[in-house]
């Protein structure tokens, strides 16, 4: 069979461990499931109602292609409501989850071979995608006294177009305030490096909210 070299990735390894949990459950065995995040509880009736009512009503044919106008109006009130920022649904794109988010950012940014950086300890997935689209996925080594961020200064000095920011991020879990995302945005800028915002974590938060990129400049891309 034939296979592209960008099919030459490393495994999502937790899926594998989700995929040995499951075939031990198909043989009987009881598995406490700590290998992802899933809810733990049914969806809200209000959600259940709505569904039922669009199955038994609406053929369900295709939306347009952005994402349903309605859907993408009320996300741009959420970040007007969560984060005071007047976002333009226009500028709203729906996508099935977080990682068609990425792939639709990544191949609308990058060029083939074009190197993002990403900070290491990171989600596997960012590397897995970026090497799948055949750009180069450039790890800048984090520490404990950056919180496990990238800083400034290794933006400043890394030889990328683009560089991905999760807060709070996964796996470390720490947030950035509003300078220190804000000095990452602008160190991104003075070098026309693309800015990505990962948000998928917001409101898995306990103290202080998170901060939008787009509180910070309209020149950044948010997943």
């Amino acid at each position: 069979m034939r296979n592209s070299s960008r099919s030459k990735i490393d495994p999502f390894i937790v899926m594998d461990v989700m995929e040995a949990a499951a075939s031990a459950e198909a043989k009987g065995r009881s598995i406490v499931h700590m290998e992802v995040g899933q809810p733990g509880t049914l969806a809200p009736k209000s959600a259940q109602n709505a569904v039922k009512s669009k199955l038994a009503n609406d053929p369900m044919g295709y939306s347009v292609a952005l994402g349903l106008p309605e859907l993408r109006e009320g996300i741009a009130r959420l970040y007007a409501d969560w984060y005071g920022v007047s976002l333009d649904p226009a500028r709203v794109i729906v996508t099935s989850g977080s990682s068609a988010g990425f792939i639709l950012a990544f191949t609308a940014l990058f060029d083939s071979g074009q190197a993002v950086g990403i900070g290491a300890p990171g989600y596997p997935s960012y590397r897995q995608i970026l090497k799948a689209l055949d750009l180069r996925p450039i790890n800048i080594e984090t520490s404990s006294a950056a919180r496990f961020q990238p800083t400034p200064e290794q933006v400043s000095e890394a030889e990328i177009q683009g560089l991905l920011i999760a807060s709070p991020s996964n796996p470390s879990g720490t947030m950035l305030d509003r300078s220190a995302l804000g000095a990452l945005i602008q160190a991104c800028h003075a070098k026309d490096t693309a800015f990505i915002s990962d948000e998928i974590y917001h409101g898995v938060h306990y103290d202080r909210r998170a901060v939008s990129a787009l509180e910070i400049s309209d020149d950044v891309y948010v997943i």
